[in-house]
């Protein structure tokens, strides 16, 4: 790009470049949650709460990821049996390196993690809580009592010593699909935006292309002197040579080039959500010039005033696309084509 002294057209590239700026900004900002979803997806992320600090909070107990770091080999008090075959997943007693007892559900993997062999050091199991039910109370206090010889777990005092809630180590919350779906709606954005930029910056180069530094600058000038300019919200400039509309890029246009101007109207469900002008040029070219979308009121009053401006700059410009305005074009487009020949 070239180095201007025009403030507005300096502006509307940086703008621009604000727009590029943010898009990247939504990309990084997809990536990171595609990195925690994906995190979370394989359970990769520590589990940072300790069983004990739950069942100290007695409002929210069930359904929390947490840990135990487990000093003993777990006692197996319940099973489940099937087709007169034990289930995989067994009800264990475990205490940790405070000496507090818990009940844990987990299958023969973890268990044998657990074993005499290997528990040398604090051994971390993870998994998610759950309510312990009556009849595995009834269960793990008469196993305890056995092997204790002596009867000290009660129904009374077992949330006391046990607490109300078990470690299942074979389920674990996955909010993977929570991160997958915020990282489509940043994707997404990141897409609009960036797709809004780049149309944009082609325009613009377009428009660099064709005009010199020198010819800008003057362009700039012009732009300095209009001091009391009434289209100035809509970022367009009528000047004395040239239709500068800076609103959604770089369009730059002579009044002489124009062949048809007239207003074109955006309608959504029957609702107008926008008006402007299409402007049309004697290379067949159309451009949009005045969005109203930046005023706030008499946006019909304003695009009636702008037509006949330009109408005052141009009196041949037509202001309505009818089959008499697409032959002239295409005659025009014809001669041309017809003088590229005879240059050749």
């Amino acid at each position: 790009m070239k180095n201007l002294n025009s403030n507005e057209l300096v502006t509307a590239i940086k703008s621009n470049r604000i727009k590029l700026i943010i898009s990247l900004i939504f990309l990084l900002t997809t990536s990171i949650l595609i990195y925690i979803g994906y995190k979370e997806q394989h359970g990769n992320f520590e589990v940072t709460t300790s069983m004990q600090e739950i069942e100290g909070n007695e409002n929210n107990l069930e359904g929390k990821e947490a840990y135990i770091e487990v000093t003993m080999e777990p006692f197996v008090f319940a099973a489940y049996e099937s087709d007169g075959k034990r289930s995989d997943l067994k009800y264990y007693l475990v205490m940790d390196k405070e000496n507090f007892l818990y009940v844990v559900y987990m299958n023969n993997k973890d268990y044998t993690r657990l074993s005499k062999s290997t528990i040398n050091k604090p051994i971390k199991i993870t998994g998610v809580t759950e309510k312990i039910e009556t009849n595995i109370k009834e269960l793990a206090i008469k196993a305890y009592n056995e092997e204790l010889g002596e009867e000290y777990l009660t129904l009374d005092n077992f949330n006391e010593y046990v607490g109300p809630i078990l470690l299942n180590t074979n389920v674990r919350i996955d909010d993977s699909m929570i991160y997958y779906i915020l990282s489509l709606v940043t994707f997404t954005l990141f897409l609009g935006i960036f797709l809004v930029w780049l149309t944009i910056e082609l325009k613009n180069k377009k428009v660099f292309k064709n005009y010199t530094k020198e010819d800008l600058e003057k362009i700039g000038m012009q732009i300095y002197s209009l001091t009391n300019n009434p289209y100035k919200d809509m970022k367009l400039y009528l000047t004395k040579n040239n239709i500068v509309d800076l609103a959604s890029g770089i369009v730059i246009l002579t009044y002489d080039e124009i062949i048809c101007a007239y207003p074109y109207e955006y309608r959504y469900n029957g609702l107008r959500i926008n008006k402007v002008i299409k402007v049309i040029t004697n290379k067949n070219k159309t451009y949009e010039i005045a969005n109203t979308k930046l005023l706030k009121k008499d946006k019909d009053k304003t695009i009636d005033e702008i037509i006949n401006i330009l109408k005052k700059k141009n009196s041949n410009i037509k202001t309505e696309y009818t089959k008499e305005v697409k032959k002239e074009i295409k005659a025009t487009k014809k001669i041309k084509k017809e003088k590229e020949k005879v240059k050749k």
